[in-house]
């Protein structure tokens, strides 16, 4: 390959480049703090010399781009790593170190010689690059660390650079860098003593292209061309469900569904060998069409069609199929985006001796052309699936650039600020890091934005989220250092809250470990245990929240206000045992995704879930976490919320998934398992009737506990999040009997959901629907408020 001098930026990166600091030669990495806000406490007599600020929060990618950027930039010569590092991967701690030891030759993988933390190398770049990013930029460290190895590192660099650097500001860093908090005021202060230096005049280095191809492969521009295809398929709306008809011979066939992935997965398992019907180019544009009708069906948006009209029209129908189990692509995966109104695909290989290549066009039929003749498809089972789902975030990739949204991959539409939709967002991985980054993602981008019910809290995304953690016992196997506080290891943490939880007391309204184990009269944790070692076919329910005492409003005189009570969040667990491992199933009336999560999850792993599962001497099984009200609060949280989604995660491995989740719906093929399974629809508005449910709400313990829970929301506004509804009491009831074990209706986006969960309870979606609308209703009329939808859950066990 040729060398170059490319301009700058080389490769992308989040970069914050003032337009007042064009000749600036000072570069500021921002670590895990939002650049603008650090550009905003640079003083203002400063602010000429800062060229430009970016965020460092993965070690890898983000150090290895930061490196090649600095090079090519026209005046850059010095770069502060400023702000906290994140901790997980410590990439300043290591860039330190390779600038003064480079990278250990007696291993593969440009690993760096002492490494902190993980993935402490540079993949991506060769010895060369390094060398020159040592000659021609002067790095100075001023930033904070919770790793402990930290301290002493920046020492033995600030040692090492010695004479490189004038001796006022190495005596000024020595100086800083022994406090443990360095605030905007140090970084002004070394911002001014560099601003005086005379500055050089930079020859930007020149570079070959093979060692950073991987960052920011070679671009093909390919020319537009909107001929519309004719194709064997075609694409519709029918009672707002997708329609896709399809010619196989000739036979005709249709699916319908209200997931695109969902029915592009059923279409490739009906097909099997038969998949190659479709050519590769039909294949992308089956994803495209099923992509561009799901905007239109969820978004109200109307977009161009992919392919030419035809009056193709099934006549058999193919169910969907109630359980997702992927095999990836081992060899080759896509990472689409915009490039201002053009579409980008960057064609990528696991192998990094494979060809790369990034495609850029404004239309989409050129790259699908381009995609088909390379065939950078692994050739499996699943190759089929694979192109529809790169046809589809193509395709919405596309329509977003013509209307001027934005487009974030892997999303199930374009993306845009959600003001009337509550959406229930489902995640699974085997990994912790995984599935709440990734559930972060989801209500980031998808979840209602509005403000919480608790106005001083400023504006929330909210979403009703389901993560299902496979294989517990791995997933929760380390809780990842980034979730450490203070000073406080991630091992003391755990251990901490799982003794919280396992309190017998408490010291203020309630503690979890006292609902568990004391509140109802008995240990529920030794009934749990004692009920599963007798009967291990029927699931149990362990239950906090106490619908006789909590979602209460009380009047005191004293002060003429009224009180709420204080009621856990935490409100049910699930138990159920099959093929001899312990799954279990909880509930959430409220939870804050970005803060309380982690704690929450690992407490109730390490409290409930192991206590049982050792005493019962079975293998860990699945953990699902129903937060009914999952919240990320934008005033407060949106950069910590940020900097997990950025953080690098293990995608989950082969898992088993018998325990669930199972689509139930009419047009989806019955499953013959049981464990974990739920459907969505429409409530209707129905009258209450007689139901044993019904009566049980009406008189339960002695208590309306309906109109004690509709008169709480009344008096304390429809948008609050206090009652919870459920036809079990601890200590009164039989855990394993036929249970609506919780029921809580929302109002958000003007309207009112409601989500149940059922346990021991043979799923009937008709008659279930209706008992959960009559419920819904009843608050919905006194409330003023129409009808949403509603999220059913069952808990049955297998």
């Amino acid at each position: 390959m040729m060398t170059s001098k490319p301009s700058f930026p080389l490769v992308d990166a989040l970069l914050l480049t003032p337009s007042e600091a064009v000749d600036g030669h000072i570069g500021v990495c921002t670590n895990t703090t939002a650049p603008g806000q650090v550009f905003n406490d640079i003083a203002e007599e400063n602010r000429p010399v800062v060229s430009v600020l970016g965020p460092l929060i993965v070690n890898r990618d983000g150090t290895e781009r930061m490196i090649l950027n600095s090079l090519v930039h026209p005046t850059l010569s010095y770069l502060i790593l400023f702000s906290e590092e994140s901790l997980t991967f410590s990439p300043s701690t290591n860039l330190l170190l390779a600038l003064m030891h480079g990278l250990d030759k007696n291993r593969e993988g440009n690993y760096i010689k002492d490494g902190q933390a993980a993935s402490a190398h540079f993949p991506n770049l060769s010895e060369d690059v390094l060398d020159l990013f040592r000659k021609h930029i002067i790095v100075l460290p001023l930033f904070m660390s919770q790793n402990k190895r930290s301290t002493s590192v920046v020492s033995d660099y600030l040692e090492w650079l010695g004479s490189r650097i004038p001796k006022d500001i190495l005596a000024f860093l020595k100086e800083a860098n022994l406090k443990d908090k360095k605030y905007y005021d140090s970084l002004n202060d070394l911002v001014t003593l560099l601003r005086v230096i005379p500055q050089k005049k930079k020859v930007p280095a020149t570079l070959n292209p093979k060692d950073f191809q991987q960052l920011q492969p070679p671009r093909v521009d390919i020319p537009e061309d909107r001929t519309l295809q004719k194709v064997p398929f075609r694409v519709s709306l029918e009672n707002n469900l997708l329609r896709l008809d399809i010619r196989v011979g000739d036979t005709t066939y249709f699916i319908r569904g209200d997931n695109d992935f969902r029915m592009e997965y059923s279409l490739m398992k009906f097909l099997g060998e038969r998949k190659k019907v479709f050519t590769s180019v039909e294949q992308f544009l089956i994803g495209a069409e099923l992509s561009r009708l799901n905007i239109e069906r969820v978004a109200g948006l109307h977009a161009i069609s992919f392919v030419q009209p035809n009056d193709i029209r099934g006549t058999e129908e193919i169910l969907l199929e109630p359980n997702i189990v992927l095999v990836p692509d081992q060899r080759y995966y896509y990472r689409i985006g915009l490039q201002g109104t053009a579409v980008s695909v960057l064609c990528m290989a696991f192998d990094v001796c494979e060809e790369i290549f990034e495609l850029c066009s404004t239309e989409a039929n050129g790259i699908f052309t381009w995609l088909a003749e390379k065939n950078r498809f692994q050739k499996y089972e699943m190759d089929i699936l694979h192109r529809m789902d790169v046809g589809g975030q193509v395709g919405r990739a596309r329509i977003a650039a013509d209307l001027g949204y934005s487009f974030i991959q892997d999303f199930p539409s374009i993306f845009k600020i959600n003001k009337e939709n509550l959406p229930l967002l489902i995640t699974e991985s085997d990994s912790f890091l995984d599935a709440h980054r990734s559930i972060l993602l989801k209500v980031y981008t998808e979840g209602l934005t509005e403000e919480h019910a608790d106005a001083r809290k400023g504006l929330a995304r909210t979403a009703i989220a389901l993560a299902v953690y496979r294989n517990a016992a791995t997933a929760f196997a380390k809780m990842p250092n980034m979730y450490k506080q203070g000073t406080i290891s991630t091992d003391e943490m755990r251990s901490a809250y799982k003794q919280q939880l396992l309190r017998l007391d408490h010291d203020g309204d309630y503690s979890y470990g006292e609902r568990t184990r004391v509140h109802f009269g008995f240990d529920q944790l030794e009934r749990t245990i004692e009920i599963l070692r007798k009967n291990p076919a029927r699931p149990t329910i362990v239950q906090r929240f106490d619908p006789i005492v909590d979602m209460d409003i009380s009047f005191d005189p004293n002060t003429g206000r009224s009180i709420s009570t204080h009621d856990p969040c935490l409100t049910h667990d699930i138990f159920f045992i099959a093929d001899k491992k312990l799954h279990s199933f909880h509930i959430a009336r409220a939870h804050n995704l970005s803060n309380a999560y982690p704690e929450n999850i690992f407490g109730l792993y390490d409290a409930y879930v192991t206590t049982v599962r050792e005493a019962l001497s079975l293998v860990s099984g699945d953990f699902y976490m129903l937060s009914n009200r999952g919240n990320i609060l934008l005033l407060t949280e949106e950069q910590r919320v940020r900097k997990i989604i950025a953080e690098p995660s293990k995608p989950i491995g082969t898992v088993d998934r018998t325990s669930g989740l199972y689509l139930l719906g009419e047009n989806v093929r019955e499953s013959s398992r049981g464990g974990i399974s739920y459907f969505t629809a429409p409530l209707v508005e129905t009258a209450l009737y007689a139901h044993p449910t019904v009566e049980r709400l009406a008189h339960f313990e002695g208590v309306d506990i309906l109109n004690r829970a509709i008169t709480y929301l009344e008096q304390k506004g429809s948008n609050h999040n206090n009652p919870v509804l459920s036809t079990y009491q601890a200590g009164r009831s039989n855990p394993q009997a036929d249970h609506l074990v919780f029921f809580q209706a929302n109002v958000f986006g003007k309207k009112l959901h409601a989500t149940a969960v059922f346990s021991n309870h043979a799923p009937k979606r008709i008659e279930d629907l209706k008992l959960v609308s009559a419920i819904a209703t009843a608050y919905a009329k006194r409330l003023a408020t129409p009808l949403g939808n509603a999220n059913i859950f069952y808990v049955n066990g297998i």
